[in-house]
């Protein structure tokens, strides 16, 4: 999603812990504040939203954790960690 500059301004409050958080993910992620906070929205807008995974006797913990993860990459990012999952089976099963 490109920012335009000329797309509509305003102002609004968050908390600062919020604030804080959102940071860390935009840095984290390699995005500025304002392309964090539109990535989040589009997702939650578009129905891709990033909900928290319910307790379940199927998954634990880690699991969860990774689902949700995964939930919050965008495409290329999932694209590199499916590239690294299948290099990590393989090398288990003894490929090269």
């Amino acid at each position: 999603m490109k920012q335009r500059h000329d797309d509509p301004q305003f102002k609004f409050r968050m908390p600062p812990d919020m604030k804080g958080a959102l940071e860390e993910c935009a840095k984290r992620n390699k995005r500025t504040l304002t392309a964090e906070i539109l990535t989040r929205l589009d997702a939650s807008l578009s129905q891709r939203a990033i909900p928290d995974v319910p307790e379940t006797v199927d998954m634990n913990a880690d699991e969860r954790s990774l689902v949700r993860m995964w939930r919050a990459m965008n495409e290329g990012e999932r694209l590199a960690l499916r590239a690294v999952a299948e290099r990590l089976a393989d090398k288990a099963e003894g490929k090269p």
